[in-house]
């Protein structure tokens, strides 16, 4: 500060002690650095920092940093107010604070570039916030297991033993899983839907001879648990699980939907989960399986992408276009997975949602991994029944030979353009798949998919049904 006009260099003086408080109590190695690069021509920094911060709040630094530039424009302000040339004859008071004037804007550059780089570390850290956080939430949706296990704390649904749970894929609701939940479901089996808003729609299943009939409870839980089915609590919840972002990461879907199935009582030492899944929904359900291989009984998925997907490589790179075509590839929550190749950006922030996985994971990468980390959980997946549906629609080619005719031969493409037959019956998996049937289905092409009608495709709903009655027979041998 040698040389500095005396009023700039007392409030500058004070600027130092507060930027040597602030890097005192953050003790972040990263924020002394940019405070140096920006600040050392301006003052001294002598504040001892450790640089192993995972967390930092800069909105508190850069308020700091906008009120030392106020600091410095109401200085100068001030000395031109009190400036009057009648008593400046010489011109020498004009010529002070016109050089006092340069110094100020000199230092204020100084100051803003140092905002600009705090702007950079509060993305950094808002960033490594999220990529710590994810685990967290796990390891406290398993604490919560845990505790209502050993404190035997009951939900709604305690006592069922069996329970079937739909999960659906990206761009998607769980609406067309409960339609389809309710042509497959039993007498006496109660069907529950927990919608992306947070209301649940609860129903029970009648069958007598004047056929089947939904009851529909809405939201009033009282009245369905006086229900016979509800009380003597023989039959199959049926629980349609809408993720609460639709293009949520598969990891965050089974974070969630442990936490809402323990609310309810489902996860526990009796009950058995059999789970179906519809496109990435088929990911999420394995990720669940993974999680708590204890608590899932079978895995059935249809339509589901178990390598990389082509389209959602180029959705995820190409975000604009898919955003025209109506799809929403940045839709995502606070999740950062641990794998860098399985996160976008969006406006500096990183982010890892369904599209990205897709992108950047075959779903054997994972099961590699687990095999070698965790064998005994490997095992069993090896137990559980999983069975990988592909849909698939007939073609023909036709011969336009002049010198012979053949009659056009019959083939199977993949159901929506999009995924292979290879990749829906996760050939990638190998013996993890205990069956891989193969349905027909609508659609015409990529415009019209035969993926999106899968899940309500008669010949789904009737392995849906064979699985359910499948699984609760295994229970009573």
């Amino acid at each position: 500060m040698y040389g500095r006009h005396p009023e700039v260099a007392a409030i500058i003086k004070g600027h130092e002690t507060t930027a040597n408080g602030i890097l005192t109590d953050a003790g972040s190695q990263l924020l002394y650095e940019k405070f140096s690069s920006n600040v050392s021509t301006v003052f001294g920094l002598s504040a001892s920092v450790g640089g192993s911060l995972i967390t930092l709040d800069i909105s508190a630094t850069k308020s700091t940093v906008d009120g030392w530039i106020s600091d410095l424009q109401t200085c100068l302000e001030e000395a031109w107010r009190k400036y009057d040339p009648e008593d400046d004859e010489s011109g020498t008071e004009f010529m002070r604070i016109q050089s006092m004037s340069m110094d100020i804007n000199d230092i204020i550059m100084n100051y803003n570039s140092l905002k600009y780089d705090l702007e950079d570390i509060e993305l950094e850290f808002e960033n490594a916030v999220r990529f710590y956080r994810s685990p967290v939430r796990s390891a406290l949706t398993d604490i919560r297991i845990l505790y209502h296990a050993e404190n035997n704390v009951s939900g709604d649904f305690s006592g069922f033993n069996n329970v079937s749970v739909y999960v659906h894929g990206i761009e998607d609701t769980g609406e067309d899983f409960f339609n389809s939940a309710k042509d497959a479901a039993q007498d006496g089996d109660i069907i529950v839907f927990v919608q992306r808003d947070g209301k649940k729609l609860y129903s029970r299943v009648v069958i007598n001879r004047d056929g089947k009939t939904i009851i529909e409870y809405d939201e009033d839980l009282t009245e369905l648990m006086n229900d016979r089915a509800f009380v003597n609590k023989e039959g199959r919840i049926h629980f349609i699980y809408e993720t609460t972002h639709k293009n949520e990461h598969r990891q965050e879907t089974s974070d969630d939907l442990a936490l809402e199935l323990n609310k309810m009582g489902l996860m526990n030492g009796e009950t058995k989960i059999d789970m179906f899944g519809h496109s990435y929904g088929g990911r999420r359900s394995l990720q669940f399986a993974m999680d708590y291989p204890d608590n899932v009984r079978s895995i059935t998925t249809v339509g589901t992408p178990y390598d990389t997907n082509f389209l959602a490589t180029a959705a995820n790179n190409v975000r604009w276009a898919a955003e025209l075509g109506g799809k929403n590839p940045k839709n995502t929550s606070d999740f950062l997975d641990f794998n860098e190749n399985n996160r976008n950006n969006k406006d500096g922030m990183d982010y890892s949602n369904a599209y990205t996985d897709m992108t950047s994971e075959p779903l054997s990468d994972d099961i590699h991994q687990l095999k070698s980390a965790n064998p005994e959980i490997y095992r069993k997946l090896e137990e559980m029944d999983i069975t990988a549906v592909a849909g698939y629609r007939t073609e023909y080619t036709v011969n336009y030979s002049p010198y012979y005719s053949a009659p056009p031969q019959e083939y199977k493409t993949n159901s929506d353009d999009t995924v292979s037959v290879k990749s829906q019956n996760a050939e990638i998996l190998g013996d993890l798949i205990d069956e891989r049937p193969q349905i027909e289905v609508e659609g015409t092409n990529v415009f019209d998919p035969g993926h999106v009608y899968e899940v309500e495709d008669e010949d789904f709903i009737k392995i849906m049904k064979e699985v359910n009655i499948k699984q609760m027979e295994k229970e009573h041998k």
